[in-house]
């Protein structure tokens, strides 16, 4: 039985977003499909009624793969030899793995840590396929020439922190958040496909408030959920805490466009950045599609709802972990749709000529 092991490593992942036995993939040795199934909601397909037969194999839990305190002692006599015998000491008591991640950040350590338990991670499902006789077949995703897996670009952990934290703005701690993150999860194989999901559903569910000329005017994520609408600003709170809730990092990011394509008035558009394991950071507009707009996920390329044209115009760079002061602002202080558009945030630009 030959699989590309990038299918092996989605259901890996689909299986490891919960807790065990929560979701479940098995693998038919006849077929080589792979089957899906979560106790949260609905699967694309029904599982075959002889799953229980050898045929299938269950696809691991991260859990079921852990090296465990192994892999710590095995990092730590490598790269902080001096800190070895002390790390052990560590694992003899209770709540050994944050002490040691503790260590690690002040060593200034903890980012290589991060990618060396990645690639055993990675190692260990590689030797999980063999050890099941299932021979994979992706050159993108091991490296023949070591017969290592190669690990996924890893954002710092301080940056991760930032851009998955719960705020009173991005609340993806709430309720109908996770419900919901839930509800979606249930139909993806892999992080991937739910970060597309969720894009599509905050795209195509959420109605765009000046578009349809709904009220209230939200500004939480949850309020933007619950109700249904929002402008750009508060579509895009809703996406990135969909986002946190299954711990994908996700920002704000911002246009300054012309309101009427046609010179001033000019005001800010609001999208977001969803940090992907194999891009890096990159950029999807959820406002909403219409006539003239056609915005999707197709990663590496960017397909947003504008793009700038004139001088006045700008793809401002920064990635945000919080919602601009001045968009939250306007969308709290605002009763109506109407009295949000006649107050749309903008900034002030100190260099207006493009190069």
């Amino acid at each position: 039985m030959v699989i590309q092991f990038s299918e092996i490593e989605d259901a890996f992942m689909f299986v490891s977003m919960g807790q065990p036995y929560e979701n479940m993939a098995y693998l038919s040795k006849k077929s080589e499909k792979i089957y899906y199934h979560s106790e949260y909601g609905d699967t694309p397909e029904e599982l075959p009624d002889d799953i229980d037969d050898p045929v299938y194999i269950e696809i691991p839990h991260a859990r079921e793969l852990d090296p465990g305190k192994n892999l710590a002692l095995e990092f730590s006599y490598k790269f902080i030899e001096h800190k070895a015998e002390y790390v052990e000491s560590i694992f003899r008591k209770k709540g050994a793995y944050s002490r040691f991640k503790n260590l690690l950040e002040q060593l200034g350590k903890l980012e290589k840590w991060y990618v060396y338990e990645e690639l055993a991670q990675r190692a260990a499902l590689l030797k999980w396929c063999k050890d099941n006789e299932i021979s994979c077949n992706n050159e993108r995703e091991i490296n023949i020439s070591t017969g290592k897996v190669e690990p996924l670009q890893l954002l710092p952990n301080n940056e991760r922190q930032r851009f998955l934290k719960n705020t009173d703005v991005i609340n993806w701690k709430n309720p109908i958040i996770i419900e919901c993150s839930k509800i979606i999860t249930a139909s993806c194989h892999s992080e991937s496909e739910y970060i597309k999901k969720t894009f599509e559903y905050v795209r195509d569910t959420i109605k765009h408030s000046w578009d349809f000329h709904l009220n209230p005017v939200t500004c939480r994520a949850s309020d933007v959920l619950e109700y249904k609408t929002g402008y750009c600003y508060a579509k895009s709170h809703l996406l990135a805490a969909l986002l946190r809730a299954q711990q994908i990092p996700a920002g704000f990011c911002y246009q300054r466009l012309s309101l009427e394509n046609s010179g001033p008035p000019y005001c800010l558009h609001g999208l977001n950045a969803v940090y992907l394991a194999n891009y890096g950071w990159y950029r999807v507009d959820a406002r909403g599609n219409k006539e003239g707009v056609n915005a999707r996920f197709t990663p590496p390329e960017e397909c947003l709802a504008f793009s700038t044209i004139d001088n006045l115009e700008i793809d401002l760079p920064e990635i945000w972990s919080d919602p601009l002061p001045q968009v939250v602002e306007v969308l709290k202080g605002c009763k109506t749709v109407d009295e949000v558009h006649e107050n749309l945030p903008d900034i002030q630009l100190i260099q207006t000529v493009k190069r």
